[in-house]
C-alpha cells in the first residue's frame, strides 16, 4: 500500500513538474507587467526577478523536494558526461562568447561596481535557474528526454523573453539573446540530463550572466 501511495506521489510530481516550464513564462509575464506598473521600469524589473527567483527555488523545492534537489547540486563520476569532449565545448561555447561579446566591450564603461553588481546578479540567477529548469526535471524524468530535457529548454527558452521585453530590449539585441538561451537550454540541458547533475553546468552558466555588466548598470544601479 505504502509503495503504491509513493508511485501514486511520483506521478503527480511528474505532471506538476511537466506543466511548470509551461506556466513560468506565462506567469512571469504577467508579474513583469504588475511590477513594472507599479515600480516603473527599473524598480520593477528588480522586483520582477526577485519573486522569479523565489518562485524557481520554491516550485522545485516543493516539487522534487529538499533532499532530492540538493543532491542535484552534488558532483558524482559522471557530472561531465561522455563525450567529454563535447560536453566542454557545449558548456564553454556560451559562457566564451558571453565574455566577448558581452563582458569585454562594457566592462571598462561600466566600472567595477556594476561589474560586482552583474557578478552578484548572474550567481543568483543561474543558482536558482538551474534548480528550476534543470535539477527537478531531471530528478523527476531522469529517464525522459522529453520531460527531463527537451520540454524545459523550450520553457527556459521562452522565458527570456520576459525580461528583455521588460527592459524594452532592442529587437535584433532580443533574437540574438533568444538565440544563447535556446542554445544553453539545449545543451545545460543535455549535459545535466545525461550527468544527473547541475555542477558542470553552474559555473558556465554563471559566466553567462555575470558577463551583463552593462544590463548591471542600466537595470540594476540605474546609471
Amino acid at each position: 500500500m505504502k509503495n503504491h501511495e509513493q508511485q501514486t506521489m511520483m506521478r503527480w510530481r511528474r505532471v506538476v513538474g511537466t506543466v511548470l516550464p509551461a506556466a513560468m513564462p506565462v506567469a512571469m509575464r504577467s508579474v513583469f507587467s504588475a511590477t513594472t506598473n507599479k515600480f516603473g521600469k527599473r524598480r520593477g524589473y528588480q522586483a520582477g526577478f526577485a519573486i522569479y527567483w523565489a518562485i524557481c527555488w520554491a516550485s522545485a523545492a516543493a516539487t522534487v523536494g529538499p533532499r532530492r534537489l540538493i543532491s542535484a547540486f552534488q558532483c558524482n563520476a559522471h557530472s561531465v558526461p561522455a563525450p567529454r569532449a563535447f560536453s566542454v565545448a557545449v558548456l564553454a561555447f556560451p559562457a566564451v562568447g558571453a565574455v566577448l561579446t558581452q563582458y569585454l566591450p562594457n566592462v571598462r564603461r561600466a566600472g567595477p561596481t556594476a561589474t560586482a553588481t552583474a557578478i552578484g546578479v548572474g550567481v543568483t540567477n543561474a543558482l536558482a535557474e538551474e534548480a528550476f529548469w534543470r535539477a527537478m526535471p531531471v530528478a523527476l524524468c531522469p529517464d525522459d528526454r522529453v520531460r527531463g530535457w527537451l520540454w524545459p529548454a523550450a520553457g527556459f527558452t521562452a522565458w527570456h523573453l520576459v525580461p528583455l521585453r521588460s527592459a524594452r530590449t532592442d529587437p535584433g539585441r532580443i533574437a540574438m539573446l533568444l538565440f544563447g538561451a535556446g542554445f544553453i537550454g539545449l545543451g545545460y540541458g543535455w549535459v545535466v540530463f545525461k550527468s544527473r547533475s547541475v555542477v558542470a553546468a553552474l559555473g558556465p552558466h554563471a559566466i553567462v550572466d555575470a558577463s551583463g555588466v552593462r544590463m548591471a548598470k542600466t537595470m540594476w544601479l540605474g546609471h
